[in-house]
């Protein structure tokens, strides 16, 4: 549905003004041929086209109000707005009638605590629309709408007589249903007055407390409202230290255990509104009067599983809009690396990682995203910094202008992936992101490299436009040579793979991997690290200025998505050493980045730098290891590639003119 804004408010205008004037000069004009004797037939008809005047503006206003409240509607150049109607099913007055009606069936029906089918389908029909929603929240007001979900969730028992948690499928649905309602009434400024009062009273009762994260944990609020919601509990929280401490359940007769009970503590109640509110969290992490992740990270003591909320809360907040904006102060992207830079420093505290023990992968999920941060932490001496690197290009190893980036303590790092790289997926995220940051940084070398050999090769042809094939292809070769050897093009290379390397290193240090001696102590995690070496080759770089950390997932899929560490894995890597196979991973790197950007010459000559031109193994043949111009994973070559690829590669001496391998870039006694 499309509407021009600033037209609509004119017709609306326009009607509101038109409408009693319309009827008032009909009834004058009816008057005055009634006076001369004159039937005027028309003059129903005319009033009832008045009254439809009058009648339209209210309705019409709640459309342009629907649509200006839609979190997905968008303005085009033209002036109009287009956004989804499609969940818009009411006018006001039909809105406000069908909330009635669902609201009196909720009541009836919360009571024998049995909901129909036809109930949770009226909810979900109307979960969408505004006006609908305005009427339901004034129809049941927050305190009611707290003792249901209470009852629903019986929870006036203790967490031993509760309800299974599997076995509560519909008081979740409804639960879910009640909370995208009152966000679709808060996006459209519809609830009533002093609607947050309300709701967060009784916030240290329990019963209350677990309500209202019940309430907000699901739908989608308007900003201020959300936030100040947010501010108020966190305030509370920290004013009221008894409300977050809770005695310990015993076991009813005939069980061993007690389930864990769901942490109802005034913070925990916000901790999923906020993993599903990345800009309110952003703007409460940042808050500069409060800075509450110290005190939520340092100080506040969690409840069951209530840490790993707070990590993810963390994680969205500072991964999710990521920008080089300006006025910087305002801007997304430099919120979220300053909560980065943050994070990072309180979780190489030792008193963070024994408080929040189940946020390892949101450590590591953040330290992904921003590999590039980490990459240049370890190329400057150690900093106490902390907050962001507000440059205009943060990283000049890669093309476009990165996001904000966040600064990082080389020291404190590897205290956090330390800590965070026990759980060997938290490893994974990190290796993964490392291996497709330096995938891509090789490629853009490989990729600037061939472009001075084209800018090279076409002054020459242009100065030379009757030159043979043979001369054509002979001076092509030459100018390649000359750039990956005397030209320096090997020395780039060399230059980057020595900087990444000293990433590699750390990242395997603290996965206590780096020396033969500790692989074997933790020969799982080698394992992954062994898995990312050979998966390397055919990792994809991605387009060139497309920001690495959008790329992390899918390097992390591409590499360990079949990936299973058992025992017979196990013993086949058990004698490995990290470093070693750092060179390995940066020569194959270097390698299918030169071969994407054609650095080892002309295949259909072929060039003598080119695997075609081997005597044993041409194109075609059974050790042909190249798909589509390209590298093939090693893990997919037989061993007849196998052994074509490293007698290229390695033994080749034609192969060297351009390619010098990494070896000596990395330096690390193993």
């Amino acid at each position: 549905m499309g509407i021009n804004p600033e037209l609509m408010t004119k017709v609306i205008a326009m009607l509101k003004r038109t409408g009693p004037e319309f009827r008032e000069s009909s009834r004058q004009v009816e008057s005055a041929l009634g006076r001369l004797g004159v039937e005027f037939w028309t003059s129903p008809a005319l009033r009832r086209v008045a009254d439809q005047m009058s009648a339209k503006p209210p309705d019409l206003q709640g459309r342009l109000d629907l649509i200006l409240a839609t979190p997905d509607a968008e303005l085009s150049r033209d002036g109009i707005i287009w956004a989804d109607g499609a969940d818009w099913q009411s006018s006001t007055t039909e809105g406000a009638a069908a909330a009635q009606a669902v609201a009196a069936k909720v009541r009836a029906q919360a009571k024998s605590g049995s909901f129909d089918a036809q109930t949770i389908a009226a909810l979900e029909k109307h979960k969408n629309d505004p006006l609908f929603a305005a009427a339901f929240a004034k129809e049941i007001p927050p305190d009611e709408l707290k003792r249901l979900i209470s009852r629903l969730f019986r929870t006036d028992l203790p967490p031993a007589g509760q309800p299974d948690d599997k076995d509560l499928g519909t008081e979740k649905k409804l639960a879910d249903l009640f909370s995208t309602i009152l966000g679709t009434a808060s996006r459209a400024g519809k609830l009533p007055d002093k609607y947050a009062d309300a709701l967060l009273k009784d916030l240290d009762d329990p019963q209350s407390a677990f309500a209202i994260g019940k309430l907000l944990g699901k739908g989608k609020f308007d900003h201020a409202f959300m936030l100040d919601v947010v501010k108020r509990v966190y305030d509370f929280d920290v004013a009221h230290p008894q409300a977050r401490a809770r005695e310990p359940e015993l076991p009813l007769p005939g069980q061993d255990q007690v389930r864990p009970a769901p942490d109802v503590s005034p913070m925990s109640t916000v901790l999923s509104a906020l993993i599903h509110h990345p800009k309110v969290a952003q703007d409460f992490f940042t808050d500069p009067k409060r800075r509450p992740l110290a005190y939520l990270m340092r100080e506040r003591r969690w409840g069951p599983e209530s840490d790993n909320l707070l990590g993810a809360a963390i994680y969205e907040a500072s991964t999710k809009f990521r920008d080089h904006g300006m006025p910087r102060e305002q801007s997304s992207g430099y919120k979220a690396a300053l909560i980065a830079s943050w994070a990072s420093h309180y979780w190489a505290e030792e008193k963070v990682q024994q408080n929040l023990p189940n946020t390892r992968i949101w450590a590591a999920s953040i330290h992904a995203n921003y590999i590039s941060d980490v990459h240049r932490a370890y190329q400057a001496p150690a900093t106490t910094e902390i907050g962001v690197d507000a440059a205009y290009d943060p990283d000049k190893s890669l093309s476009g202008v990165q996001p904000y980036g966040a600064v990082f303590n080389k020291d404190e790092l590897k205290k956090a992936m330390t800590w965070a790289f026990k759980d060997n997926d938290a490893f994974m995220t990190v290796a993964a992101a490392h291996a497709q940051y330096s995938v891509k940084v090789l490629d853009e070398t490989a990729s600037g490299l061939a472009g001075e050999v084209r800018a090279e090769f076409a002054t020459w042809h242009k100065s030379h436009p009757d030159a043979t094939k043979k001369q054509i292809d002979e001076k092509r070769q030459d100018i390649l040579e000359k750039k990956m050897g005397g030209g320096g093009g090997a020395f780039e290379f060399q230059g980057a793979v020595n900087d990444l390397s000293e990433t590699t290193y750390a990242i395997t240090d603290a996965a206590n991997i780096a020396k033969i001696e500790e692989a074997k102590k933790n020969d799982e995690r080698y394992a992954a690290f062994k898995n990312m070496v050979t998966k390397i080759i055919d990792l994809a770089p991605g387009p060139q200025g497309k920001f690495v950390g959008l790329l992390v997932d899918e390097a992390k899929d591409h590499i360990y998505g079949k990936f299973t560490s058992n025992s017979e894995d196990k013993a086949k890597v058990a004698a490995g050493n990290a470093i070693e196979d750092a060179k390995v991973m940066f020569r194959d790197a270097t390698a299918a980045a030169m071969m994407r950007h054609g650095l080892f010459g002309d295949g259909s000559v072929p060039a003598p730098t080119h695997p075609y031109a081997s005597k044993q193994f041409p194109k075609g043949s059974p050790g042909d290891f190249l798909v589509n111009g390209e590298i093939m994973s090693k893990d997919e070559m037989s061993a007849d590639q196998r052994r074509a690829y490293r007698e290229w590669l390695y033994l080749n001496d034609d192969t060297k003119r351009v390619f010098y391998g990494a070896n000596s870039a990395i330096t690390r006694d193993s």
